[in-house]
């Protein structure tokens, strides 16, 4: 064998050596099982299956076979876990709180303080997250309740949000009321609810601050409804308001 082939079989021998259970393949034919522990351009020590290191000639080697060493098996790990949901987030002030009335309202009857109660009537979402699912408990506060005496004055009906019972809890909230006056005689004061809410139509006008209030919708059925001086306004279960988040508040997350 010349000494360029030597020295070629001799650097592939020293690459891939650090293996176990090797075969060093002879010119006679014999083939010896063990481990390869180095090679010079004239010979090759090999540790036999005797566990003694032998010392082979170049010229007497045919080559060695490498055993492929198997993937290091690592230790069954759990798969890792999904990102942590987490508890708690933050509403933006002026997100929009839609709720189905369950109590019904009539300012003939309701004193101002009294407390009603409605249900979320879409998910409250914050930063892609479900705070409050739909049907959620709402419950609210009359902020003032004055009915118009006969044929003089007019009616008024402020409302607002006060908690939202989230995971069986009630989490205190703070919204704009909703706020709405009865007009002079004979003057409309039904108007289309506007806005993304498509609430359908409105029942009275929302007077004060046309930044505050909510939007009120007419329940099937109820059609368009006029509110003159002298008469009460009047909010039936099922009706659907909007309200807004009058400032930012971090909330427990739905589970």
């Amino acid at each position: 064998m010349k000494k360029g082939a030597l020295v070629i079989l001799v650097a592939a021998l020293i690459t891939a050596a650090g293996a176990s259970a090797d075969t060093l393949h002879l010119r006679s034919g014999q083939n010896v099982e063990g481990n390869f522990l180095g090679a010079s351009t004239s010979q090759v020590k090999f540790l036999g299956p005797d566990g003694k290191p032998k010392t082979y000639s170049m010229m007497d080697v045919e080559g060695i076979t490498f055993a492929v060493p198997s993937a290091p098996t690592s230790p069954n790990r759990p798969p890792a876990a999904a990102s942590a949901k987490p508890t708690k987030t933050t509403v933006l002030a002026g997100t929009p709180i839609a709720v189905r009335m369950v109590d019904s309202l009539d300012t003939g009857k309701t004193q101002t303080g009294a407390l009603f109660t409605a249900t979320l009537d879409s998910n409250l979402e914050a930063n892609g997250i479900v705070v409050a699912r739909k049907g959620a408990t709402v419950h609210g506060k009359v902020m003032k309740s004055s009915n118009a005496r006969r044929l003089t004055g007019k009616s008024e009906l402020q409302l607002e949000l006060t908690n939202i019972v989230i995971n069986g809890a009630a989490q205190p909230i703070s919204t704009s009321g909703f706020q709405q006056k009865g007009k002079s005689e004979g003057a409309q004061t039904a108007k289309k609810a506007l806005g993304g809410a498509g609430l359908g139509a409105a029942i009275g006008a929302i007077a004060g601050d046309a930044g505050k209030g909510a939007a009120i919708g007419a329940t099937a059925g109820l059609g368009m409804a006029l509110v003159k001086k002298g008469e009460p306004i009047r909010v039936p279960s099922e009706t659907l308001l909007e309200f807004s988040l009058k400032q930012a508040t971090t909330l427990p997350v739905s589970k």
